[in-house]
């Protein structure tokens, strides 16, 4: 990694703790009653649970080192405490949140080297997954892709970042589904749960701009058959997603 992105391994601690807020150590589990899934059977209960707080971390309404507590969670999502707690174990072993001695649990927080690790792995998985859309992508499943990138223009046109932060995963979960590859499917679908905890922090006006001439590129590529061009331009993709987004978070812990 460049020298413009990082200098210590003390940067990287800083980073990797996001700066006080509504859910801080200090602060009240949020409420998280949006999140409740309808009953559908006791047997379902963990699931729905685990879903919830996940979603809720992924959305980013559970910051960075928030506080879970058990029994706010049961209130909030309408279950008992035990299928929180088996909930939490769940995620605990999914990485996205830790527990230690006297501190209960708490969601883990970011850092540099978590998102350098995951653009990287995305621009190797990407590249492969274009490069299968290329050379074995049928007229229906590009077209299909292609609808979705020009949705994406358009939103883009808005400046509604929420919606392109969308639309961008719908392009992405398309590009992974044309290859029918399913291991490459579920290693993408990883990688994307790990993006949405960096949020749309990176979609500037300029960015959007910049992801629509990549995916553009992507997409020619891929419609013109060309396996070795469209791997290329997906892994640019990623290389430009990653400078991008350690850039943004860098300013955001740095900034008064």
């Amino acid at each position: 990694m460049g020298a413009h992105l990082i200098h210590s391994r003390q940067e990287l601690t800083l980073i990797g703790t996001m700066p006080e807020n509504r859910n801080s150590p200090t602060a009240g589990t949020p409420d998280l009653s949006s999140y409740k899934a309808p009953r559908k059977g006791r047997g379902n209960a963990v699931n729905e649970t685990t879903h919830a707080i996940r979603e809720a971390i992924l959305d980013g309404v559970l910051n960075p080192q928030a506080w879970l507590r058990e029994e706010s969670l049961a209130t909030d999502l309408g279950v008992s405490r035990t299928p929180v707690r088996e909930a939490l174990n769940r995620l605990e072993e999914e990485g996205l949140i830790e527990r230690g001695p006297g501190f209960g649990a708490r969601v883990t927080a970011l850092t540099i080297e978590d998102m350098s690790v995951v653009y990287l792995v995305r621009g190797s998985l990407e590249s492969l997954a274009a490069r299968a859309a290329a050379e074995r992508g049928n007229a229906a499943s590009l077209s299909d892709l292609r609808r979705i990138h020009e949705r994406m223009v358009n939103v883009a046109e808005q400046g509604d970042t929420q919606a392109v932060s969308r639309v961008n995963i719908e392009f992405h979960r398309e590009l992974a589904s044309i290859t029918q590859n399913t291991y490459l499917i579920r290693l993408l679908g990883t990688v994307e749960s790990a993006l949405r905890r960096f949020g749309s922090r990176s979609y500037s006006p300029e960015r959007m701009h910049e992801i629509i001439e990549e995916h553009e590129r992507m997409l020619v590529a891929i419609e013109k058959g060309n396996g070795a061009a469209a791997a290329e331009a997906a892994e640019q993709h990623a290389k430009r997603a990653r400078v991008v987004t350690i850039n943004n978070f860098i300013g955001d812990v740095h900034r008064p």
